[in-house]
């Protein structure tokens, strides 16, 4: 076939069906090529792509192939083009690059291409015929190094780019696509960390040009044991929960939900528990995410255990709103006592102010102002008004910078019950009393160990979707037991309040001393440990 009669075609102008004519695959099971017929995630995806894409997905999806095949199909039928790959390792970019090498080759002579391979390597490929170059090469690599544009830009994995190159990579990259061009960029997810991570919070916050999309484990074609019809809560159950910290009889019951929910087989579940044991447990939810939320959870460079965050998922709830600002998920009891942690920021910037309020009886999270657009004197009048409909809950306020001047307007409205941070003396005699919470390296250790021992013992009862956000963002730096840092462009103003009021909570008494300081305020003393 001549090639000006191809491109009349209708076949080359349907992604699907041109793949499924032409490109063959060699499947898992043996050597033989057939051809490729597109998996779910894969036909979905080519059905709905747009110009700037970001892929969620599970391990051995067959994403990569299906992203390739789509930007082939273009690069065999038309002409002037350039397409990149970058994959996160060599061998991958090879093995791609293999399957883009093998469907040309499998065109027939006349076909519109196959003119002539003007030149060819590992990483770049050239069809003289149409004036159309593709280039491969690893996120391994310091500087990819091409003035071409490039049409078709295809990263994968990004997650696992090494962070000292992704940045650079794909700022190079990233502008040689024009506008109407195609960035596609894909991965499994590996904790709050890096430019992946980054991007697909940016994008589905609508801050950046780029959609969405997420394929849950099940959507993988092979994620199934054939001929099973039933799960039973039995040894294998047991052994499951075990490893995710939950009781057999509530992992049974997630299991039923995910079944109902999702249209799943009884094949699906086994196939779930057979990972979960291979994987001792978190790891599943990093290589074989169930949404895109607690995937993220789990990382080698997470300070807080990802499953003891996981746990919490089930039990987000919205919480009444009152105003803007305020959350209430459970109102004052009478003759409960409160602590109330807060964390207060300028107002004028993307940190927040945040006033978290617990419950000292049985550490439940109940109540929470949230702002990031109010002046300290008027969130301390928030602040103020919440302390008193929560029993008069004692207030320890973070006392640096705009923390000081809540405090002042608490004080000068008499709050009648403050905390105070002391300090002792070689002797033991008190040696410095300070209105409010003192964050140093001391106290900063203490507020991440206390706070995370409570997710992990599910001693905080807590509602809040954006706590396990923020307590996840917290990473180390380099390696773990290293640095502990807020990763990039994440707030941790709710970590730290609720970690405030943890502090208080375990360390103050709740009682009043009489301790008055001749403004009507009761003075509460933290031990000289912290």
């Amino acid at each position: 076939m001549a090639p000006e009669e191809i491109i009349e075609d209708k076949k080359i102008y349907d992604p699907i069906k041109y793949i499924s004519t032409y490109f063959m695959i060699a499947p898992k099971e043996g050597a033989r090529l057939e051809p490729m017929r597109l998996w779910p995630a894969q036909r979905y995806y080519i059905n709905n792509r747009t110009h700037r894409d970001l892929i969620l997905k599970g391990r051995q999806m067959g994403i990569s192939t299906g992203i390739l095949a789509a930007n082939a199909q273009k690069l065999f039928t038309k002409k002037h083009l350039n397409m990149l790959l970058v994959a996160h390792n060599d061998e991958t970019a090879k093995f791609l690059m293999l399957n883009l090498a093998r469907w040309y080759n499998q065109m027939e002579p006349d076909d519109q291409n196959k003119v002539s391979l003007k030149w060819k390597s590992a990483d770049v490929k050239y069809f003289a015929g149409s004036d159309v170059y593709a280039y491969c090469d690893s996120a391994k690599s310091t500087d990819i190094g091409i003035g071409h544009t490039l049409h078709y830009v295809h990263l994968t994995e990004m997650a696992r780019w090494h962070p000292n190159n992704a940045k650079n990579l794909y700022a190079g990259v990233s502008q040689t696509a024009p506008k109407d061009g195609y960035i596609t960029i894909e991965s499994t997810p590996r904790g709050k960390v890096g430019l992946f991570y980054e991007l697909y919070r940016d994008a589905k916050k609508g801050e950046n040009d780029f959609k969405t999309f997420f394929f849950p484990w099940w959507m993988g074609v092979d994620y199934h044991i054939p001929e099973v019809f039933h799960i039973k809560q039995d040894e294998d159950c047991e052994i499951c929960a075990g490893l995710l910290n939950m009781s057999p009889e509530a992992f049974y019951a997630q299991e039923k939900s995910m079944m109902e929910r999702h249209s799943l087989s009884a094949g699906h579940i086994m196939w779930r528990r057979g990972k979960i044991k291979e994987l001792r447990g978190p790891l599943f939810f990093q290589e074989y995410p169930e949404n895109d939320m607690d995937c993220w959870l789990t990382s080698e460079f997470g300070v807080i255990d990802g499953l003891s965050l996981q746990s919490y998922y089930d039990d987000i709830r919205q919480g009444k709103q009152e105003g803007e600002h305020l959350t209430i998920w459970k109102d004052n009891i009478g003759g409960h006592t409160y602590v109330m942690g807060v964390d207060a920021a300028s107002g004028r910037y993307k940190d927040y102010s945040v006033a978290a309020v617990l419950d000292t009886k049985n550490l439940e999270y109940v109540a929470r102002i949230r702002t990031n657009r109010m002046p300290p004197d008027i969130f301390a009048e928030e602040v103020y008004r919440l302390g008193m409909r929560y029993n008069t809950a004692l207030i320890a306020v973070e006392r640096e910078q705009n923390g000081r001047d809540v405090l002042r307007i608490l004080t000068y409205k008499n709050y009648p019950n403050m905390y105070y941070h002391t300090t002792y003396d070689s002797y033991g005699e008190i040696d410095v009393q300070d209105m409010g919470w003192r964050t140093d390296i001391k106290t900063k250790a203490s507020m991440i160990t206390d706070l995370a021992a409570a997710f992990r013992s599910k001693a905080l009862v807590s509602y809040s979707e954006n706590l396990l956000a923020e307590a996840s963002a917290i990473t180390y730096e380099d390696a773990p037991g290293g640095r502990v840092k807020t990763a990039r462009g994440e707030t941790d103003d709710e970590f730290i309040a609720v970690s405030i009021a943890i502090q208080v909570r375990e360390h103050s008494p709740m009682v009043d001393f009489g301790l008055d300081d001749g403004k009507g305020v009761v003075q509460h003393y933290a031990p000289s440990v912290l």
